[in-house]
């Protein structure tokens, strides 16, 4: 608002002279009754000149104006010196302006001729109702309240939200019906006001209106000072900022400078011819009131598709209503520019439609934005329904003492809705822990209240059971808003499908892997005693080729080798959907006879075995596993036996509740359990280095028995001989 431009219209016609200086006393501007009481012809004669130059006061007079910026005011009687020296006496009264910092910025002088009383009665009476009909004008509620909080003045936009007539308001306290808390609250401002005399701005000023609402004010309070420097009254300027539009417009008190423009129009047989506008109006459409006359009026700028809203304002004008209203008018660049325009039509004394007088504002930046809020909203919403998550926007729901006590559902997509399985609108506004308890039961509830109070996100996959409308697994991640939580949650229950099919082949190729091992041990470390013997045997054939015997043992032990390696294949051999070796039936006295013919070698001749087996023993266990564990445990027996004396095996079974106890015994060299028992079936592990081994058998062994769900122990003393007492589980038809 152009603060010049008010003053000048405001005053230039008034009956008091109206002087403004700046603190040193140097005027910048005067009134047309200033010079004419003084008898200057321009205003360039005065501006420019201190105030000293054109009134002698006495000392005490003196005195009062110079203790301006502690009183704030001063009213007397002053000597004036005329432009032709003469002098006469006039009545002065004097104040000043501050800023918001509370420094000096203007002093204002008004001044009638002291002999004319009822003159300065007649022009307060018309100065106080034409600023008050400016006041009625702004949007802005405006109230002034003294030091027991009764309520001095209201203008008209106060007046109406009160739903109350001015007269029934002024005299009267604090409206009753608003909440204690907030009445404890202006009074503690109020008091605060009167006690320190510094302006204060409220932000957001709670106020229960008459329909029950509360709603929220941008209040700003200052002290009125009296001419003393007394605070007798607070002025306060609130504006509602409940509705985002703010369509009462964005005025505030009328000396402040803002990119509004006020104006004022005549209203004569019906129609409105526009008379005055502030200087903004140029800076906004590029127009002056007079250019615009010129055009043909407002009218004719207008933008065409809002030519009906606009006449539709003009019929609520001519009827006397207040209101406002937005359209679009072409500037003098040619660019469209939006107009909020609140206005107020006035009566004169005799009640008839006289005068218009409005405030307008600027919006096209506002617009502009709420265009791009539009399509931005317009974007998010289409990027929430083609989201693959579904999405939740919940808002907290607080008991009476503040606590959470749960969520509501505010927002969500249509993938949201479909995976709870209920319509969107029958879910908006509903309380999901009492929709789904399952929030409560998962503790749920709990982390989005933690996510909320802490604003810290989470992310987590969780599992809805059978019996709940979409069972499965889900990934969410939990975010904080301002008034809640945003949910985006994503059914992985495929993915963990898939997951768990490929840990399933992944087990399958470590099995594998794990038989292949298994082979690569047994074909390295199993077959070597069958290949050396028919080696031994073949070199003995050479010394006497007609030595049958030797072709006997020779074809059994090529025989042993090919049971070896069938059963080796079959290790290999692993069934895609079961994961399982298949077990056999085995003789375990046979078994162990075969085992015994691949020992047949100069040194086998030197040691003696006995088997105490009955022929009916039957073991249900893996083929391949059993003839390895056996060939290993012999091939020990007999690598290790006596060198002194003629060696001796024996072979024997005995039972348990669980097991079928298969021991081997020798006579043979021994082991320090004491030293060696932690490493006894490591690999690798050796006891006799001057004998040759690889220190793999005995750790093959205890892996191949206890996968069968057995086990294997140990007896031995150095130089009198070992035991193996091999433990195999009863027979059982279950493949492992």
């Amino acid at each position: 608002m152009d603060t010049k431009s008010i003053i000048e219209k405001a005053v230039d016609d008034s009956l008091s002279a109206i002087a403004i200086s700046d603190p040193l006393g140097k005027i910048i501007f005067v009134n047309n009754t200033f010079l004419r009481f003084w008898g200057y012809s321009s205003k360039d004669e005065v501006v420019g000149r201190l105030t000293n130059d054109f009134w002698i006061a006495s000392d005490p007079q003196t005195n009062g104006i110079h203790s301006l910026p502690k009183t704030g005011s001063f009213l007397g009687e002053l000597e004036a010196v005329k432009k032709n020296k003469s002098k006469f006496n006039c009545l002065a009264q004097v104040s000043i302006s501050k800023s918001s910092s509370n420094e000096i910025q203007y002093i204002i002088f008004s001044i009638l001729e002291s002999s004319n009383q009822n003159t300065i009665t007649d022009t307060i009476r018309e100065t106080e109702n034409y600023y008050s009909q400016i006041l009625d004008s702004i949007s802005d509620f405006i109230f002034c309240k003294d030091s027991d909080f009764k309520m001095t003045y209201v203008n008209q936009a106060c007046a109406d939200y009160f739903g109350q007539k001015k007269s029934d308001i002024i005299g009267t306290y604090d409206i009753p019906e608003n909440k204690q808390e907030f009445i404890e609250e202006y009074h503690r401002i109020d008091s605060l006001i009167f006690k320190e005399g510094k302006q204060v701005k409220i932000e957001k000023e709670p106020h229960l209106g008459k329909d029950g609402f509360i709603r929220y004010f941008n209040t700003v309070k200052a002290p009125i000072r009296d001419q003393y420097g007394n605070i007798k009254e607070l002025v306060a300027v609130a504006r509602d900022i409940t509705d985002s539009e703010d369509i009462l417009g964005k005025l505030k008190l009328i000396t402040e400078i803002t990119s509004d423009y006020i104006y004022t129009a005549k209203i004569i047989d019906g129609e409105i011819f526009a008379d005055w506008s502030s200087g903004n109006l140029s800076k906004i459409v590029g127009y002056t009131v007079e250019d615009i006359g010129k055009l043909g009026g407002w009218i004719k700028i207008i933008h065409p598709d809002d030519l009906g809203l606009v006449g539709n304002r003009v019929s609520e004008i001519l009827q006397g209503k207040i209101g406002v209203s937005e359209y679009r008018v072409l500037a003098k660049n040619g660019e469209y520019i939006w107009i909020r325009d609140y206005s107020k039509p006035l009566v004169d004394e005799f009640g008839k439609l006289s005068k218009l007088i409005g405030a307008s504002k600027n919006i096209t930046l506002e617009k502009e934005a709420e265009t791009k809020l539009k399509e931005s909203n317009e974007r998010f919403k289409a990027s929430l329904e083609a989201s693959f998550e579904s999405i939740y926007f919940l808002s907290i729901l607080k008991d009476n003492e503040g606590t959470i006590i749960d969520f509501l559902f505010t927002e969500m997509n249509e993938k949201g809705s479909k995976n709870l399985g209920v319509p969107k609108e029958e879910l908006i506004g509903k309380r999901i822990c009492e929709l789904y308890p399952i929030n409560l039961e998962n503790g749920f509830f709990e982390q989005y209240k933690q996510v909320f109070l802490t604003k810290e996100p989470l992310e987590q996959d969780y599992t809805i059971p059978d019996g709940y409308y979409t069972p499965g697994y889900f990934h969410h991640i939990v975010l904080p808003t301002t008034d809640g939580v945003v949910i985006y949650n994503r059914n992985i229950s495929d993915w963990v499908a898939k997951n768990k099919e490929l840990e399933t082949l992944v087990q399958v190729t470590n099995r594998q892997n794990e038989r292949l091992r298994e082979y690569t041990y047994i074909t390295s470390h199993n077959l070597r005693a069958p290949i050396a013997n028919i080696l031994s045997l073949c070199n003995l054939l050479k010394d006497d080729p007609s030595d049958q015997s030797l072709v006997q043992m020779i074809e059994s032990s090529a025989v042993q080798l090919d049971h070896m390696m069938r059963n080796l294949n079959e290790l290999l051999t692993i069934e895609k959907d079961s994961l399982s070796l298949v077990k056999k039936e085995i003789n375990v006295q046979k078994e162990i006879q075969n085992q015994l013919l691949l020992f047949v070698s100069d040194k086998s001749e030197h040691t003696k075995v006995n088997v105490s087996i009955p022929d009916d023993v039957v073991l249900y266990t893996i083929p391949v596993y059993f003839e390895s564990i056996i060939n290993n445990v012999l091939s020990n027996a007999f690598k290790y036996c006596s060198h002194k004396t003629i060696g001796h095996i024996q072979i024997e079974i005995n039972e348990s509740e669980e097991f079928v106890i298969l021991s081997i015994s020798d006579n043979g060299v021994g082991i320090d359990l004491e030293k060696y028992r932690s490493k006894m079936f490591k690999m690798n592990s050796r006891f006799h280095p001057n004998i040759e081994g690889k220190g793999m058998g005995l750790f093959l062994t205890k892996y191949q028995i206890e996968s069968l769900g057995g086990k294997i122990e140990v007896e031995s003393q150095v130089d009198k001989g070992t035991s193996f007492h091999l433990y195999f589980p009863k027979m059982s038809r279950m493949n492992i």
